[in-house]
């Protein structure tokens, strides 16, 4: 089980138009240490944003509507006093996708498919390095 740092569970927003990638992070994620909140597109997802931000968003880049890329980089924008941790997961893995996400904002960057206990271990020392 994910240990927790302070007495408040940690909010994450998971954004993905694919059904099983949302239900797998959720399942892995849920429980005492975190609110997980889902989204199917970068409309919706910074909506949520904006209502009550998180403390991290695992965002897919490739999506119908707008892309992850955007998604991020309106993030950074629009909440530059709420420090929101943004993980990239995408099946895109050139350097220049993965450059790309890291220049919009990105904090981290994982590709499909993915190892679901190095996934826990990446978010929870994203935690840790930011001190949540």
């Amino acid at each position: 089980m994910i240990q927790q740092v302070s007495g408040s569970k940690r909010k994450v927003l998971v954004v993905d138009d694919d059904p099983q990638i949302r239900k797998i992070l959720e399942r892995m994620l849920i429980g005492p240490s975190y609110d997980v909140r889902t989204a199917v597109d970068g409309l919706t997802a910074l909506n949520q944003v904006r209502e009550d931000p998180p403390d991290l968003v695992i965002l897919d880049i490739m999506m119908p509507g707008m892309s992850g890329i955007e998604v991020c980089r309106q993030i950074r924008e629009s909440n530059p006093e709420h420090p929101i941790q943004v993980l990239m997961l995408s099946a895109k893995d050139s350097q220049a996708d993965r450059r790309r996400a890291l220049e919009y904002g990105a904090n981290d960057y994982v590709t499909k498919p993915f190892h679901i206990a190095s996934l826990v271990r990446k978010i929870q020392y994203m935690f840790e390095k930011q001190g949540i």
